[in-house]
């Protein structure tokens, strides 16, 4: 089978992600398309739905050093881990670090720390109010 080496139509997309019969190596080959382009939320679903273990692992890296609350839940889902707490914390401060408080709300939230939660209600309140101001 002759893969094409750009990205499918949204029809397409979902008949190749979503087919009963899409062989492994074309959910990997689209999984690589979409990285290449940096369209990571998508290559995770085709990297999950191939059983794609080392490119899963890549992701699930990537995601927690940049603070993605979303892309490392889906990873993880995929791969089967479960998350310590002090994973959820450490997402959460690469999340805070790089100016992502939603993505740091939700890391910190599922890490129940109470704490680190007060301190980025404070720090939106201040952005927000930096905000207004301009």
């Amino acid at each position: 089978m002759k893969l094409k080496k750009s990205l499918p139509d949204p029809l397409k997309r979902r008949e190749i992600l979503y087919g009963k019969n899409t062989p492994r190596e074309v959910l990997i080959h689209y999984g690589d398309l979409y990285y290449e382009v940096g369209r990571l939320n998508d290559a995770v679903e085709f990297y999950g739905r191939a059983n794609h273990r080392e490119a899963l692992l890549k992701l699930r890296d990537l995601a927690l050093e940049e603070g993605d609350f979303f892309l490392f839940q889906q990873a993880t889902e995929f791969l089967g881990e479960s998350v310590t707490n002090d994973t959820w914390r450490i997402l959460g401060q690469n999340a805070l670090k790089k100016g992502k408080f939603s993505f740091a709300w939700k890391a910190f939230s599922q890490a129940e720390d109470i704490e680190a939660l007060k301190e980025i209600e404070k720090m939106m309140r201040e952005e927000e109010k930096g905000e207004r101001s301009k």
